[in-house]
């Protein structure tokens, strides 16, 4: 190496040291402030700490809601890189991947996906989500970021990122957002969705129904911390800081605010008043009548007299895309549809009469029926049924009561006409001042619209109609406001959809508010509730009598619309047990083709089943299905009878039913039922088969029969449903051990 070249390369040497020192000067004195600026902006900065949102219970303890992790299913399809000859570019013999997924797994676990994906959302089936994925896979230029699916739960998402070779296909993040995130869910599907609320599309953050109304109980307060970078993704908060003001910047903008540090507080739970039990019920016993009477939405409300706390609560309507009647969103039948009452209303303008101190109104006295033109072009009423007596004659006149239980439009105003039709702001006033016209503002977050009464003064036939139920417009929630009260003998409480709210493990119940706690007299509660119970006894209710608890209601059909006048609403309101009410119920079925009684056969339905599940009721005036035994052998008729089965489920039975039990053995496990003859008691006697021959199975249940045959070594093969009917070979016969026994069923 020649000296030329040594000094050049001393003197590059030199030049580059000079330049590195410049460099760290400059970084370092010269824009040492601006670059820790930059270092500081990045490793420091505000950071929110999202508070968990409150969960919403049922009051039998069931999760209605609650926030949950779902994510949006993104597949980078890129596949195998093709020549322009149509053949795989290959790289030592193994064709080139561009995409993240290989053939030969892609098309292991395609199937998988798709019926992993068909479980956690079933509206679609696997054979949709598997064309779907392999015919974005099939194309010219596959999707790098192909959305197949959103709102799949986590867990599921999870599994698809597991599946090896889909790791890498299973995309992260999308516009540098985060395919997880949190999101509400209502545990229980579609039931009771526009109680418990959901997210309003048009106002963003925002909530119907209990979520809305509670939000500000239910959201909690988001923590805001001064935090600093550990490691990738991974934020530390410098202090806890709760209530210190400082200047900083928020490490998702550039612009530094003075902000509050604050801990985060999460949302409290509440605990509805929908009971899962009794909303089941409601909900299908609404649908089936729906369904099968062809209307476009319904609702039925059910209600603990006492508090006013609403167990129930079903707002169904036409989902055209489903097919079906369910919760639609933002259709909250039973608060925000205002209707023509009808025939229901009826209960309403009688109980305004008899508060009413200037007149008295003789229950025994006689008023038309069938038909009476009260003058003037549009003065004729006429009864939308005929009314006989019980011999078959058309009536042409009724007392109050008959009014009432026959539902009679021209007995309504005729008692109307007699004593308002010069005063029919009185009337007017008595109505508003009794019935709840005003907004009731539930506690749930929906659309509620001003409910009113006519002119009255407009014409004589809107005066008449109103004394029948026309000429205004009120909600299902109003309505059942009112009948309420006159269970309650004149206390009328607000419907609550809220039971309280949890404080850690305590509930802080709410407290019943009454509206009115005088709407009216408890006579003329008593005298409505009487005629009430005649409506379902005798009257146009009667179809759903015959309770062994007692129904107190009344029927009511109005037209819909006056354009189409053969649609009609169809509703029944009402309360049970009619001694000692407990329970309010109200069911609307909207725009049916026909006017009839379908609503009383679903408030049979529901209060049913309610009366099967409240044992309490049997102390609460519901006299016992089953008569009271006896002594004498005569009596035991009544009580119910299996002829065969296993002692222990039979002693079970009469003890839950309140029966007398007994046993000639009451030690043996299979018994049959010997009836009473002149000279002894019914009673059950040991059953014990002889041995190698086949055992008796009639009467037995099917669980029974074949637990039996099986402890005696022969086997069973079941037909048809019920109790078991004939069986072959016959009983007593001798078989062999595993010989086949055929039980028929019925």
């Amino acid at each position: 190496m020649t000296r030329g070249m040594v000094a050049l390369y001393l003197l590059l040497t030199l030049g580059v040291g000079v330049a590195v020192v410049a460099n760290i000067v400059d970084i370092q004195l010269v824009h040492g402030d601006e670059w820790r600026a930059r270092g500081e902006k990045r490793e420091a900065g505000l950071r929110t700490d999202p508070a968990r949102r409150g969960n919403i219970y049922s009051s039998d303890g069931k999760i209605l809601a609650t926030t949950v992790t779902e994510c949006d299913l993104y597949l980078d399809l890129m596949d195998t890189v093709v020549m322009e000859d149509g053949q795989p570019k290959m790289q030592k013999g193994v064709p080139v991947e561009s995409g993240p997924i290989v053939d030969s797994l892609f098309e292991r676990y395609l199937d998988t996906v798709s019926r992993m994906l068909s479980e956690a959302v079933p509206q679609h089936s696997a054979q949709y989500y598997r064309d779907r994925i392999l015919g974005e896979r099939q194309k010219a230029k596959p999707g790098r970021c192909f959305l197949v699916q959103r709102g799949v739960p986590y867990s599921v998402w999870l599994q698809i990122c597991r599946l090896p070779g889909w790791k890498r296909g299973v995309v992260k993040n999308v516009n540098y957002r985060s395919v997880v995130h949190q999101v509400r869910a209502h545990i229980y599907g579609n039931m009771a969705g526009n109680t418990i609320g959901f997210r309003n599309e048009i106002e963003k953050g925002s909530y119907t129904g209990l979520e809305g109304y509670y939000d500000s109980v239910l959201r909690g307060r988001d923590g805001l911390y001064n935090c600093r970078r550990l490691t990738k993704g991974i934020w530390l908060p410098e202090e806890n800081g709760d209530g210190k003001t400082m200047t900083a910047r928020r490490t998702d903008q550039d612009k530094i605010d003075t902000v509050v540090l604050q801990s985060r507080i999460d949302g409290q739970s509440i605990v509805s008043t929908i009971d899962t039990r009794y909303q089941d019920i409601a909900e299908n016993s609404l649908r089936k009548a729906l369904q099968r009477y062809g209307g476009e939405a319904g609702c039925a409300i059910l209600m603990e007299m006492q508090t006013g706390y609403v167990l129930a609560c079903a707002n169904l309507a036409v989902d055209t895309s489903a097919h079906n009647y369910l919760e639609v969103r933002d259709r909250n039948v039973a608060v925000s549809d205002v209707y023509e009452p009808g025939s229901t209303f009826k209960t309403v303008i009688l109980t305004a009469m008899l508060n009413d101190p200037t007149i008295r109104i003789d229950t025994a006295k006689m008023y038309r029926a069938g038909v009476k033109n009260f003058g003037g072009k549009y003065g004729e009423i006429k009864d939308d049924h005929q009314i006989k007596d019980s011999e078959g004659r058309l009536r042409d006149s009724l007392n109050v009561r008959e009014i009432i239980e026959q539902s009679s439009n021209v007995g309504m105003s005729d008692i109307g006409w007699r004593f308002y039709v010069d005063r029919r702001d009185t009337l007017r006033m008595l109505v508003e001042r009794m019935f709840p016209y005003q907004k009731l503002n539930p506690d749930v977050k929906a659309r509620e619209y001003n409910s009113r009464i006519n002119n009255l003064h407009a014409s004589n036939r809107d005066f008449l109609n109103f004394c029948y139920g026309y000429s205004t417009r009120v909600s299902a929630l109003q309505l059942i406001t009112f009948y309420n009260g006159l269970a309650a003998e004149g206390r009328m409480v607000k419907p609550q959809f809220c039971k309280g709210v949890m404080h850690g493990d305590r509930l802080v119940e709410n407290k019943p508010i009454v509206l009115n706690a005088h709407m009216c007299s408890r006579e003329s509660a008593r005298m409505m509730r009487t005629m009430l119970e005649g409506v379902v006894e005798r009257g146009t209710g009667n179809n759903i009598k015959n309770t062994t608890y007692g129904i107190a209601g009344k029927t009511g059909t109005a037209v819909h619309s006056y354009a189409r006048r053969n649609v009609y609403n169809a509703s029944f309101a009402g309360f049970f047990p009619s001694e000692n009410p407990r329970y309010t119920c109200l069911v609307v079925l909207e725009r049916i083709p026909f006017y009839g009684r379908q609503a009383a056969e679903v408030f049979k339905s529901i209060s049913d089943c309610v009366v099967a599940i409240d044992m309490g009721l049997s102390e609460n005036g519901v006299k016992s299905a089953w008569p009271k035994l006896e002594d004498d052998s005569s009596a035991a008729i009544s009580r119910p009878t299996l002829l065969r089965g296993r002692q222990s489920d039979i002693e079970e039975l009469y003890r839950r039913l309140h029966l007398p039990y007994e046993s000639t053995d009451s030690a043996g496990t299979w018994v049959y039922y010997r009836p009473a003859t002149d000279s002894t008691r019914a009673v059950y006697d040991a059953y014990q088969p002889a041995e190698g021959r086949v055992p008796n199975c009639h009467g037995m249940t099917a669980k029974d029969a074949i637990d039996l045959l099986h402890e005696k070594g022969y086997r069973a093969r079941v037909s048809g449903y019920g109790k078991v009917e004939s069986q072959t070979p016959r009983a007593n016969t001798a078989a062999k051990k595993g010989t086949r026994i055929e039980l028929i069923l019925k």
